[in-house]
């Protein structure tokens, strides 16, 4: 004869009632799963739907510049940093940022007080993102007139998140 032993007889309707609620909450628990999910890769995502529906972001009003030396040139006598972006074309919290954040006139107000824009692409930079240890994009590196980092942001900034970062720069 077949002995049960009492962790087996007093786990069994704890495990019953257990497993009875988990069912009742479990759809529950699915969508908070998915809206967490959603939320934390909402950049993600948004970047993603520009990307496929083919919509070209609004005209930049920054006046962007791609040569590293000529940024650090232009930033000494103007006793200005060097603000530099690095993007791709294949990033989708880049695309998120080129229609969200550059489009927007106070954005480039507080660039252009205080910064020389260099967009750095980070497919074809020549070795930049290896020099300044970019291993993600978007990136947003503050360049003091030698070339030297002041200040980094890495990962994708809302309109609001990239004021404050610039703001708080020039401080």
């Amino acid at each position: 004869m077949l002995e049960t032993s009492p962790r087996t007889q007093t786990d069994s309707p704890i495990r019953a009632a257990l497993h009875t609620v988990w069912k009742r909450r479990e759809p529950i628990a699915w969508i908070t799963l998915l809206a967490v999910v959603v939320f934390v890769q909402w950049p993600m995502l948004k970047g993603w739907y520009y990307g496929a529906t083919g919509g070209s972001a609004p005209a930049s009003i920054i006046a962007w510049r791609t040569d590293f030396d000529g940024a650090l040139a232009e930033a000494r006598p103007a006793n200005k940093r060097v603000l530099a972006y690095f993007s791709a074309s294949w990033c989708p919290p880049c695309a998120l940022m080129k229609h969200e954040v550059w489009p927007h006139q106070d954005v480039a107000d507080a660039i252009g007080a205080s910064y020389v824009p260099l967009m750095v692409d980070a497919d074809h930079d020549g070795g930049l993102s290896a020099r300044y240890g970019v291993d993600a994009i978007p990136a947003v590196l503050l360049l003091d007139a030698d070339g030297r980092v002041v200040k980094r942001s890495g990962g994708y900034l809302p309109r609001a998140g990239m004021l404050r970062f610039l703001t708080e720069a020039a401080e």
